[in-house]
């Protein structure tokens, strides 16, 4: 067999109800050369079940369970060092892939040698399962690309669109276990700048909204994760040594004067209320909309006025992308009926 090896990972804590058609999605896809690592992380519902039945159907699906609650960045860093592929992707539990997801992916990586991870856009699944919207994604091109090595910026990536070169994994030690949040934009963006990556605009994969997931129990934590990773991009450019998450809180959010703190708390829990806002405009619940909607103008009432501007910009974005879709089937559909009339 000619193409690579994907492996798979997919940590399961508590998705009984969405596990199978997250590994569905990967099975019913155009790359057949692949091996699905299913992890439990000691979940309390069906999921082991799920996970144990998925199993014993296909061959190529493995199941383990943790013998406790690790974590999802120790359950994927173990699964990482068990997987046999040459490349690794990642997908939640709860998110699907589009049945080109894998064949597109590693195409990139075959044209861009240089490049050892690649990514995608992807589209939002609501509360009902509905794709909607467009989640953007970056960088997209070379100079982007680029400008992350340069400048330090960080990527703007989900763990279910990314699919990386195993080596690369194993040389940085995959996700930091220290990190209760923000582990995989640490990884990320550490990859980015080091090692290049590189995303399609197209939404391959659909991220489903959730409102009790880690980032939002831990918001305060998740914000403070991202600038420590700012931060740490610069030292790297500047070869200094690198903050861990504790120095970097202690340092940067602790220690500062009282008003300051306050002010800096009040930024941050206005971006956690403008995430819950655009969730809830995606599920079309109108009282939770409008409550985060007063809570963020209250807290920042400029950044309230970008963030209608972005939900409005990527509606329009959704559209195009679905008439996209649509033309991209009814030439799929002509090209069809031309080969059989001539065949």
């Amino acid at each position: 067999m000619n193409s690579p090896k994907v492996s798979v990972i997919i940590p399961a804590f508590n998705a009984a109800e969405t596990l199978a058609e997250a590994v569905a999605s990967v099975v019913n896809g155009s790359h057949k050369h692949l091996e699905i690592l299913i992890v439990d992380d000691c979940s309390t519902d069906d999921t082991s079940n799920v996970g144990a039945r998925l199993a014993k159907q296909d061959s190529r699906i493995k199941f383990y369970r943790n013998p406790q609650n690790y974590g999802v960045s120790k359950s994927r860093n173990l699964m990482i060092k068990r997987a046999t592929g040459k490349y690794v992707a990642f997908l939640d539990s709860d998110d699907t892939w589009e049945p080109n997801k894998l064949e597109v992916c590693l195409k990139m990586l075959a044209d861009n040698p240089e490049v050892k991870t690649v990514a995608h856009a992807l589209r939002y699944l609501d509360k009902r399962g509905n794709k909607l919207s467009y989640v953007p994604t970056y960088p997209t091109t070379k100079a982007e690309m680029q400008a992350i090595k340069e400048t330090g910026e960080s990527p703007w990536v989900f763990p279910s669109s990314v699919v990386v070169d195993r080596s690369i994994l194993l040389k940085e030690g995959g996700f930091a276990e220290d990190w209760e949040v923000g582990e995989d934009t640490e990884l990320f963006t550490k990859l980015a700048q080091k090692h290049g990556l590189l995303a399609a605009t197209a939404p391959l994969g659909n991220y489903r909204i959730r409102g009790n997931s880690l980032t939002d129990k831990h918001w305060l934590k998740k914000r403070i994760a991202s600038e420590c990773v700012k931060e740490n991009q610069l030292r790297r450019l500047r070869g200094e040594k690198e903050l861990s998450l504790n120095e970097y809180e202690q340092l940067c959010f602790n220690s500062l004067p009282l008003l300051p703190r306050l002010n800096k708390f009040r930024e941050i829990l206005a971006l956690h209320y403008m995430r819950k806002l655009g969730q809830s405009w995606l599920n079309r619940e109108v009282l939770p909309t409008i409550v985060y909607g007063v809570a963020t103008t209250v807290l920042n009432p400029q950044a309230t006025v970008h963030k209608w501007k972005w939900m409005k910009t990527h509606e329009k974005l959704s559209h195009q992308t679905a008439e996209g879709i649509s033309h991209s089937a009814e030439l799929n559909r002509q090209r069809s009926s031309e080969i059989e009339r001539f065949s």
